[in-house]
């Protein structure tokens, strides 16, 4: 049997293209969980200064005096830009604005039923930001993504809370 050196040749660069064509999957699956994470972030701190607000405008419904404290945190993040807020602070608002929640939940089921809603809904926006982020921080930490990730200028988020 003869000995071709170009079925060698072929096999190496066909063996490069497969290479390739796998890195460019996954680096284009952490580009759209990037864009997934930044869009669910948005969405997230949206309903977090939507709800923040809603429950300052509803202050008189809180009348322990706890509240008082809780409520004044969150009056003067609504009365400050949001978006500088540090991520502590806004967890706080959130912390803040869960303590108020089951204030209202505590007092009577029929209190401010859209409050309570607002509250549930960012409830739901925090989880799946958190899912989509332990998907994102996994896959950044996997092979080969490890090594490229953090060249190009990808890193770990932070959980919300």
């Amino acid at each position: 049997m003869l000995y071709e050196p170009w079925i060698d040749i072929l096999v190496i660069v066909l063996l490069l293209i497969a290479g390739l064509v796998l890195l460019l999957n996954r680096r284009n699956r952490m580009l759209k969980l990037w864009s997934e994470v930044a869009r669910l972030e948005l969405n997230f701190h949206k309903a977090l200064f939507e709800t923040a607000s809603a429950y300052a405008k509803n202050a008189s419904l809180f009348s322990h005096y706890d509240d008082y404290d809780y409520l004044n945190r969150i009056d003067r993040v609504t009365k400050s830009s949001f978006r500088t807020l540090s991520l502590e602070e806004r967890q706080a608002v959130f912390k803040a604005l869960k303590t108020l929640y089951v204030s209202l939940e505590e007092s009577d089921e029929e209190a401010a039923p859209e409050l309570k809603r607002r509250f549930e809904t960012l409830q739901t926006l925090r989880l799946k930001y958190n899912s989509k982020i332990l998907q994102y921080n996994h896959f950044i930490r996997a092979f080969p993504m490890r090594l490229i990730a953090g060249r190009i200028g990808f890193e770990e988020k932070t959980y919300f809370g």
